[in-house]
């Protein structure tokens, strides 16, 4: 058990890295800046909380990080929906400064690590969530067309 508890362990060190390195090397437009601050992880803290146990689930298998993921992902994807529908837009105010590609990194790896865990139906509700996700940005960002 230990021994596992170590690879997995290893294992999410290796993705950390990778997500680390991902970063640093972004390709950014110009103009925007950069910034890992504690204001902006500060909003996203459930959102990374639900990749470390997502990951959990992914390299061991165990009961609670199941439990968690099976509630928490259709919750997400009511949420997303809601996000997107009309009587949301009336109260719908963009609530931090965290960077859209921080999410599309994170949903991303939720897809993955899901996939890993072969957990599919769970991987599904992460691809809508991202989906909506992106719609929904697509929605709150101002038109560039020029008149």
């Amino acid at each position: 058990m230990e021994r596992h508890f170590k690879r997995s362990i290893n294992e999410l060190s290796v993705i950390v890295q990778f997500l680390q390195e991902a970063v640093e090397h972004f390709d950014l437009d110009a103009g925007t800046s950069f910034t890992l601050n504690m204001a902006w992880i500060k909003n996203a803290i459930i959102d990374l909380g639900i990749t470390v146990v997502i990951a959990v689930l992914a390299f061991t298998g165990v009961s609670w990080a199941w439990w968690i993921v099976a509630i928490y992902t259709p919750l997400m994807v009511l949420l997303k929906v809601f996000g997107l529908s009309t009587a949301a837009a009336a109260v719908q105010q963009k609530a931090s400064d965290v960077p859209t590609w921080f999410y599309h990194v994170l949903y991303g790896s939720n897809l993955i690590l899901l996939l890993v865990a072969v957990f599919y139906w769970a991987a599904a509700g992460w691809a809508v969530i991202w989906v909506l996700s992106v719609v929904a940005e697509s929605k709150r960002r101002p038109s560039k067309k020029s008149s």
